[in-house]
């Protein structure tokens, strides 16, 4: 357990969430995502850039470098924008520009007095405010305590004096040297057609003239502090009513629970364990909830999350991920319900299926704490992706097994009834399982792509509810009944072992009538009848061969 919480702090303890404290240190890509931000009317982007240097050999004098702010509608439009990545400089390219709206902040850093020029696009961005302070030499911390207040009171005293927008930013060198500057500056969103999706990149464009140049890797190093915020909150617009959501889906999944209880302890049929462990999912699930609604509600409050619900968080989430996939696997191979012994080929896959699943967990949590403009974030997108595609395909393998052995047995055990019952159990929670992948995987990344920007969290209710459903159809399909088919094959297992035993001793016509029983012992008391003449020891008088035939009369005390 310590060791647990020691690895969740070591990996997540650093990040700040919606204070992004950025720190890229000699990376040569052209392009940076920083972050991705649903900002609503009166929210602000603070950007202070306390230290900026390049590598001074592979510059030209055509090398630009500098910022933009592309604003969309939704998460499709801006994984477009992500996607839509050229060699060429990204300020150099004006078919985007023209139609998203965009606003650059291009760096002279060459001229004696460098500054960024700001060029804005579009006629949503044409009177977006940009305000600024230059910054003095006062100690870091003090800056990042005072950033806010002091670029809001002194920047809009300013406008409201010039009564014009702000098209030059200046720049301080830092300790004398020409490749190494620092400044800051504020987006404010003060009109409603300024409100969206914002994403803001760092751009590191590579000499366009200088063709030997241009082949060179250009390195940078960037310290940025971040801030993103919507008025008294730091969710983004999409984000905002998740601690509600959260909560409300706790409070449901703990009232199911008490409610599973309820049937567990009051059924009459055998419990099986696989019920109790469906029982500490479901509180799992809603410990998990509970953790993540109060991580977002002090993120949502503070700009940054507290460790310690952070961990509690993570722990239940991985819990919850792990409970889920031994539960499917084992309704699916039949464990406990069918038999009481895994085979070799269901134990390896056992083995192979829960470290993916804890895989594809933690780097879920990865990429949601982790900085976008992390080198590595794009590296564990992939991981977490592939993983959870291996996953999806090791819970459908076993029901398919099961249900190719319940087609086997129909057809040889010669209980076509009871094996169809099941069959059609297992065929329906075939089916329920697909459509919990496709649901939860497919349409939920299509509502997320398509919903705008302050909506996205259906895509919260849109999983959750996909969730619940499927675990109300498991519990029902699976839940403690006499007349329940996949139960009582334990049953069926029992009288498939007495009727093995039900097989004549011989073939010679003189024992045709006498079998072996297996059955409890009971008294049983074997005597001629002489009631019928029949049923005593004679001669046939029509079998030529002079065979005697036995009639065994028995009954049962």
């Amino acid at each position: 357990m310590f060791s647990s919480l020691f690895i969740f702090y070591f990996l997540f303890s650093f990040v700040n969430c919606r204070i992004h404290n950025i720190d890229i240190i000699d990376d040569n890509r052209q392009q940076i995502l920083l972050s991705t931000f649903g900002f609503l009317l009166g929210g602000t982007m603070n950007i202070n850039v306390t230290d900026f240097t390049y590598d001074k050999a592979g510059v030209g004098k055509d090398s630009m470098f500098g910022f933009s702010i592309a604003k969309a509608k939704n998460s499709g439009i801006a994984e477009s924008l992500q996607s839509h990545t050229s060699r060429s400089c990204f300020f150099y390219r004006t078919e985007q520009a023209n139609e998203i709206p965009h606003v650059y902040f291009m760096m002279d850093h060459t001229s004696e007095k460098p500054k960024i020029n700001v060029i804005r696009h579009s006629g949503d961005f044409e009177y977006l405010d940009i305000q600024y302070e230059i910054p003095s030499n006062r100690i870091q911390s003090n800056i990042n305590e005072t950033l806010t207040s002091n670029v809001t009171i002194t920047s809009r005293q300013k406008l409201e004096k010039n009564e014009t927008l702000i098209t030059e930013i200046p720049i301080n060198r830092v300790g004398g040297t020409s490749h190494r500057f620092r400044f800051q500056f504020q987006v404010i969103v003060k009109r409603k057609n300024e409100e969206g999706l914002y994403n803001l990149y760092f751009h590191n464009c590579l000499n366009k003239t200088d063709a030997h140049l241009n082949q060179r890797s250009l390195y940078i190093n960037l310290t940025t502090l971040l801030i993103e915020k919507n008025l008294d909150n730091y969710l983004s617009a999409g984000e905002i009513p998740l601690p509600v959501l959260y909560f409300t889906w706790a409070v449901i999944y703990f009232l199911s629970g008490f409610y599973w209880i309820f049937v567990l302890k009051t059924s009459k049929h055998p419990v099986y364990k696989i019920h109790y462990l469906m029982l500490f999912l479901v509180l799992t699930k809603a410990l998990s909830l509970i953790f993540h609604g109060i991580n977002h509600h002090y993120i949502a409050s503070n700009g940054r999350h507290e460790e310690a619900w952070a961990i509690l968080f993570y722990i239940t989430h991985v819990l919850r991920g792990l409970l889920l996939i031994v539960a499917i696997l084992l309704v699916g191979t039949g464990f406990t319900f069918i038999k009481h012994v895994l085979s070799e080929r269901e134990r390896k896959l056992f083995i192979i299926a829960i470290p993916l699943q804890i895989l594809a967990v933690v780097a879920q949590i990865f990429l949601e704490e982790k900085e976008e403009s992390d080198p590595v974030y794009v590296t564990w997108k992939q991981i977490c992706f592939i993983v959870d595609l291996l996953c999806c395909g090791a819970i459908i393998f076993p029901i398919v097994w099961s249900i190719r052995h319940l087609e086997q047995s129909a057809k040889t055990d010669g209980k076509v009834l009871s094996s169809l019952s099941k069959l059609k159990i297992f065929r329906q929670f075939y089916v329920m399982i697909v459509f919990y992948i496709y649901l939860t995987r497919i349409v939920v990344y299509i509502v997320k792509l398509t919903v705008p920007f302050r909506f996205e969290w259906l895509e919260v209710i849109f999983f959750e509810l996909t969730t619940f459903i499927f675990f109300v159809f498991t519990a029902y399909k699976f839940q403690p009944a006499i007349n329940n088919p996949y139960l009582a094959l334990s049953q069926d297992s029992d009288d498939d072992a007495d009727g093995e035993m039900d097989i004549p001793l011989t073939q010679n016509p003189v024992f045709e009538q006498i079998t072996k029983v297996n059955q409890k012992p009971r008294k049983v008391s074997t005597k001629l009848s002489t009631k019928d003449p029949s049923d005593l020891i004679t001669p046939d008088e029509d079998d030529e061969d002079d065979y005697h035939h036995i009639r065994v009369s028995t009954s049962h005390v």
